[in-house]
């Protein structure tokens, strides 16, 4: 598929979905250089009642998606997520500052669960959830060990790995993506249905073990998002679409 071709279905799915569409999509870690180039194609398209933006992400930082909402937000009265295929962790979250996501038969939504950077190996991300479940695990085996003396030997080598101050701002993180996906759902997904922020925040962010758990169109209208399926027409040229830019990847 070349270019030409994508902009045609670029051109569809904005006749079909009456609205102005961005895309982002990345096999590497979201974080804050999506803003400038963002920034520069909002000022291109200018004021409009609507934009959809197709996401396709694996997560990244947990600053960033509000940050992403907030800035298209300037630009539009209406602000929806297209979901191809995966929109997982931080990418989840942007979606809870839509309000509406566009899912089809093979797209997921996951728990939110920020990645952040190794600290020492600098081009590895790591889920922060897997801190707590380190110490978690730590915490049960010294209290379960019938000798402590060995379960001690055992656990102070990977303690002493630990650093206290990242510790602290690994829980940071976790505290920060509740914030941001509470404050996000009350004013944009959930604004008129308030008693549901608290719930589904706790599921998103406590709910599930698995980083990469698949959260479905019909699980997140359980949970309680604004799932507006995609089918027939629209859904063929939302995955004519991703092809196209999975195949411009591949090159």
């Amino acid at each position: 598929m070349n270019a030409e071709d994508r902009f045609a279905l670029l051109e569809r799915l904005e006749q079909l979905r009456d609205s102005k569409v961005l895309v982002y999509f990345s096999y590497t870690p979201l974080d804050d250089r999506i803003l400038v180039p963002l920034y520069q194609q909002l000022k291109e398209i200018g004021p409009t009642r609507k934009i959809d933006l197709v996401l396709h992400s694996f997560g990244g930082a947990v600053d960033t998606p509000f940050k992403v909402v907030s800035l298209v937000r300037e630009f539009c009265q209406e602000f929806a997520v297209i979901v191809p295929f995966v929109a997982k962790s931080a990418a989840s979250m942007l979606v809870l500052g839509a309000d509406e996501v566009v899912m089809g038969p093979l797209s997921e939504l996951g728990p939110i669960d920020p990645l952040v950077k190794h600290p020492v190996y600098k081009d590895l991300w790591v889920p922060v959830q897997a801190v707590r479940y380190c110490l978690e695990y730590l915490q049960r085996s010294i209290s379960s060990s019938p000798d402590s003396e060995v379960a001690t030997s055992i656990s102070t080598p990977i303690l002493d790995k630990l650093d206290p101050w990242l510790i602290g701002d690994y829980e940071k993180t976790l505290k920060a993506s509740r914030q941001y996906a509470e404050a996000l759902l009350s004013r944009y997904m959930l604004k008129d249905s308030p008693e549901k922020v608290p719930v589904v925040t706790e599921a998103l962010t406590e709910g599930y073990f698995s980083h990469g758990y698949p959260i479905g169109r019909r699980e997140a209208q359980e949970l309680g998002l604004n799932v507006i399926e995609a089918d027939d027409e629209l859904w063929s040229v939302i995955w004519q679409l991703y092809l196209g830019y999975e195949e411009l990847f591949d090159k």
